[in-house]
């Protein structure tokens, strides 16, 4: 009698775990090709240690105006975005600012609160940095990582009493400190700016904005080493801009600045500045975006593509496309129109996960067939030998 229960109780096993492995297969599968929702002046940067684009937050209309609190990665080569479900996190807002520290591996956010936030790209998980001292609330401001320095600079944005204001902060990556540097004759105060390190020249480059003056166009570099701002005297005629998007491209030594608003209307403009030269370029690909303000732009130097999510379209409305600006061709690709099928790599995985959703794969009932059998033959030896 006890032989039987013992031989049942295996035959079952051999039924039940196949099928708890067919339920987590089909729970993976779910999770597969969800994005974003629209969303306006939220923030992202390139972690090269995952190869993956990390963004966070923002404020979306979908639902009613709120803002978010959500972390999420995108795979250019897989384009595929996977939202990661982390505590702790940043409270719920808009117009913060992430950069990438190489350095010490991390992301460091910052703006919209006076809280200081760590993204370790080793972990993928967020913790709040206490310093003793902080910019205070800005948001709406500019941010870029002086890898020379290892050091994260701050300027301008809307300041604690919402006035645009003209300072410039320093984060050390490695004391985990903010600290004020009083430059002589600093840039006009401003919001809606841009900035990124132009590893060429060895110094930040700041554009655009909005000033009690207007909307401007001027370009600046900021040398963290002697704490000056000068002002360049660049070629091309631009517009006066608020709220664009730059990147540097590390491929072609250039930074990349797409959209803005010129007067009340969002533009798709993309330019090209060259600090060697210091020049403004505007190239005219065709199919490029949307016009838009505060998308959210990272260059991915692994696959030397400018990856755009979402921003502020006509009207303010947010949007939830996603973009892939490569230079080399001066094309813009909508990777929301673009299916799984276009990565190699990923076609394959995709395609076999969503033909075996709700199936049993063949290595599956392999096992749950083979438990039983080997288990029956065991306790036939063994019986015969009591």
């Amino acid at each position: 009698m006890r032989f039987r229960i013992l031989l049942g109780v295996i035959i079952i096993l051999g039924i039940i775990l196949p099928s708890a492995a067919v339920a987590q297969d089909s729970l993976a599968v779910a999770q597969t090709g969800s994005t974003p929702e629209i969303r306006m002046s939220h923030a992202m940067a390139y972690d090269p240690h995952n190869e993956v684009a990390v963004m966070f937050g923002g404020s979306t209309s979908d639902g009613g105006y709120h803002e978010l609190s959500d972390t999420w990665i995108y795979s250019y080569e897989e384009n595929e975005w996977t939202e990661l479900t982390l505590s702790p996190h940043p409270s719920a807002r808009a117009g913060h600012y992430l950069v990438y520290c190489d350095a010490t591996n991390e992301i460091i956010f910052y703006g919209s609160g006076t809280d200081t936030w760590s993204f370790s790209c080793a972990t993928q998980t967020w913790s709040h940095v206490v310093t003793s001292v902080n910019p205070g609330n800005h948001f709406s401001h500019g941010m870029a990582y002086d890898s020379d320095e290892n050091v994260v600079v701050l300027f301008g944005g809307f300041g604690g009493d919402d006035r645009e204001s003209d300072d410039t902060w320093i984060f050390n990556c490695t004391t985990r400190e903010w600290f004020e540097v009083y430059p002589v004759d600093p840039p006009l105060e401003r919001y809606g700016l841009v900035m990124a390190y132009d590893e060429t020249v060895q110094k930040v480059v700041m554009t655009c904005g909005n000033s009690p003056q207007g909307h401007l166009e001027d370009t600046w570099w900021y040398d963290v080493s002697t704490n000056t701002w000068d002002e360049q005297t660049t070629t091309g005629a631009r517009f006066g801009l608020k709220w664009p998007s730059m990147v540097f491209d590390s491929s072609i030594q250039k930074c990349v600045l797409f959209g803005g608003q010129v007067g009340q209307d969002p533009v798709n403009h993309t330019w090209i500045y060259d600090a060697q030269q210091n020049s403004w370029v505007r190239l005219y690909p065709d199919d490029a975006p949307p016009g838009r303000i505060t998308g959210a732009f990272t260059f991915d130097s692994k696959n030397n593509v400018s990856i755009l999510f979402g921003g502020g379209g006509a009207d303010y409305i947010p949007l939830g496309d996603t973009w892939a600006y490569t230079y080399d061709t001066n094309t813009w690709t909508n990777m929301s129109s673009v299916t799984s099928s276009t990565s190699t790599t990923t076609s394959s995985e995709t395609t076999t996960s969503e033909t075996t959703a709700g199936t049993i794969p063949l290595e599956i009932i392999a096992i749950g067939i083979t438990i039983p059998l080997v288990a029956v033959v065991v306790l036939l030896v063994v019986r015969k030998r009591m």
